[in-house]
């Protein structure tokens, strides 16, 4: 896979002087307290989705920040235009694409995402530190935003009345339907009209992913002529690692629903609709 690299990969560049290394995982949406790995790579330094590279003043969880703040938080990360980025979790796959794709958006291309996570590098027996790295030198990436890999809810709405594009959600499909509770106070239960589901834990075994041939079957049978897909999911995250498989098996015009069922599902002016 061409976004996808493995502990061994990245084990055998770990001495390259272009490489930074990010931690960008996050506790699921149910779950209490602060993101606490382990251990930590070597290296590796925390990308903060929540916060830190988040919108603070936006009510919704994790949307994106501004092209400056991106900037300047790589910046003092050490992220220069030459830079090799790898992203990692400490398991399985749920955030560490969303650190990949606010990459792409900032108009930067050479990010990968360790397969496996900690989690793999630990099986391996890899060493760990217990710290994060703080960078020595200030990095010279400048942060180009590109609109077309976010989108709102206007573009979302006007794409369920669009034959050209597909709408794929990420989300568990007992939420999808609407038989399941949502996990995030205030939400109606149900997923945007015309949206397929394409859950996330489909593409997945023990938090890798499937083959890639598996990968195509799933979006071949859901996507079909379309020739634009929207990503959704509970907040933007999972969406993300839809676009990130999406990406691996040759679509183009890809967009993540920033908002996300987070939005959709509490605004009552918006269309639902439950069932499969």
């Amino acid at each position: 896979m061409k976004n996808i690299v493995s502990a061994k990969w990245l084990h055998a560049r770990l001495e390259q002087t272009n490489l930074v290394i990010f931690d960008a995982g996050m506790l699921r949406p149910s779950a209490a307290g602060e993101y606490s790995p382990v251990a930590m790579l070597p290296k590796a330094q925390r990308f903060d989705i929540k916060k830190e590279l988040a919108d603070t003043s936006n009510p919704l969880p994790n949307t994106l920040c501004s092209a400056e703040q991106f900037t300047q938080v790589m910046q003092k990360a050490g992220v220069n235009h030459d830079s090799l980025v790898v992203i990692y979790e400490d398991a399985g796959l749920f955030s560490a694409a969303r650190a990949w794709w606010m990459f792409k958006a900032m108009g930067f291309n050479n990010v990968k995402v360790l397969g496996g996570g900690l989690a793999k590098w630990l099986e391996l027996g890899l060493a760990v530190e217990s710290n994060y790295t703080q960078a020595s030198l200030k990095g010279d990436f400048i942060a180009h935003y590109q609109p077309d890999y976010f989108i709102d809810k206007k573009q979302v709405l006007s794409a369920t009345k669009d034959a050209n594009t597909v709408i794929l959600d990420a989300r568990a499909y007992g939420r999808f339907t609407g038989k399941n509770k949502e996990p995030r106070a205030g939400m109606r239960s149900g997923h945007i009209i015309n949206s397929y589901s394409l859950p996330l834990s489909s593409l997945l075994e023990n938090g890798e992913a499937k083959s890639l041939d598996f990968i195509q079957t799933q979006f071949s049978e859901l996507v079909g002529n379309a020739t634009q897909i929207q990503f959704s999911c509970g907040s933007g995250v999972t969406a993300c690692a839809l676009a990130l498989f999406a990406d691996e098996c040759g679509y183009n015009n890809l967009s993540v629903y920033d908002g996300s069922w987070s939005e959709w599902g509490a605004d009552s002016s918006l269309p639902i609709a439950v069932g499969g």
